[in-house]
């Protein structure tokens, strides 16, 4: 029954996935992107650029593959390899999916106006030609969605939960992502995690 559960919602979160970037792809989005991403900056402040600052640093590459290595060698030491080879598989084809939809999926970039707090310079740089789906928000998704599922303690999961929900917000706050790029990126996040825990109630490796 869990494995028929974990399908049916990779299915949901993988045809929502499609079908948004379909209608980012096509510009049925640029109306109620720009209407959320003003809404999203109506009120700034300094302690939200802080907070924005903050969330971008979790969701760079270089902190989120470090904090993932940390993570999958915690569960290897457990025996739970099968896991870990499925959470670095997910890390890695999403990861490429990213980069080619950011470099053909024809989606307007932020217009400069809208830019409020760029991104720090990271170690290694990547050019793209589009910004859709937002990395940041994808690897976020899947480290904390990973750390989600681990955990059994329910106040610790409300805290991640809040941790996501802010950094996915302030993609859009900071101006460097439209709100459909954010959706975009845990969108796949989310089908990753699914597909990575698919197989966990057949429980630890032999």
């Amino acid at each position: 029954m869990k494995s028929a559960v974990n399908l049916g919602l990779l299915w949901l979160f993988g045809t929502a996935f499609v079908l948004l970037s379909a209608a980012a792809g096509t510009g049925l989005l640029q109306g109620p992107d720009s209407l959320l991403i003003q809404a999203a900056q109506s009120r700034p402040s300094y302690s939200l650029d802080v907070i924005a600052s903050l969330c971008s640093a979790l969701g760079s590459l270089e902190l989120t593959a470090l904090l993932l290595f940390a993570l999958v060698t915690g569960l290897f030491l457990s025996g739970r390899r099968r896991l870990v080879a499925r959470l670095l598989l997910a890390f890695l084809i999403t990861g490429l999916l990213e980069y080619l939809l950011k470099q053909f999926l024809p989606v307007p970039p932020i217009p400069p106006d809208f830019v409020r707090i760029g991104d720090s310079v990271p170690v290694v740089a990547v050019d793209y030609s589009y910004p859709y789906p937002s990395g940041h928000a994808l690897r976020a998704t899947i480290l904390l969605g990973a750390t989600y599922l681990l955990s059994r303690n329910s106040v610790l999961r409300a805290g991640i939960t809040l941790a996501l929900l802010t950094l996915l917000v302030s993609r859009v706050y900071v101006g460097v992502h439209w709100p459909s790029d954010v959706a975009g990126g845990a969108l796949l996040g989310v089908a990753a995690v699914v597909w990575a825990f698919g197989e966990e109630d057949q429980g630890k490796d032999e």
